[in-house]
């Protein structure tokens, strides 16, 4: 009868002890990144880009970030990225062509036009530059319009 408890005590532990590791982390979680401190890049992004406007939306998710945009000359697309610190790594997929990876940057910039922007490349479309333009489309200045953006952070 003791070596049944014992082996029976010992199933328990390992199943709780088991379940405490699988439940404290260390696997795959669904922040992605980690965003530098009051980096928010939500919101509606515009930019002249290669004789056309490149214009859509970004969400972020702590360091996750999605969105949808048009980038020409490729057109439009999905975007999925990580953040890490200012940095993002990214992938666009799309709409009438294969998905690609690119990499840039977010910065806060000091002018009267913009306040955020993002330094990227793809390979279809070269280096591009897309300045936050407001919360929303609905809600978006014009590009050249001034913008106020919150928090204020580090410039360059």
């Amino acid at each position: 009868m003791r070596k049944l408890q014992a082996a029976l005590s010992s199933v328990v532990l390992c199943v709780f002890v088991g379940m405490g590791v699988a439940g404290c982390g260390g696997g795959d979680d669904d922040n992605g990144g980690t965003p530098a401190a009051g980096l928010n890049v939500s919101g509606f992004w515009e930019d002249p880009l290669n004789g056309a406007t490149a214009a859509g939306n970004m969400t972020q998710n702590v360091g996750n970030v999605t969105g949808g945009f048009l980038l020409p000359p490729a057109g439009n697309g999905q975007l999925i990225g990580t953040l890490n610190g200012y940095h993002m790594e990214f992938t666009m997929a799309f709409d009438d062509g294969p998905a690609e990876s690119g990499s840039g940057d977010f910065a806060f910039v000091n002018t009267s036009e913009d306040a955020l922007v993002f330094n990227g490349t793809l390979p279809s479309v070269g280096p591009f530059e897309i300045s936050w333009r407001g919360p929303s489309f609905e809600q978006h200045s014009p590009a050249g319009a001034p913008l106020e953006y919150t928090p204020l952070a580090p410039t360059w």
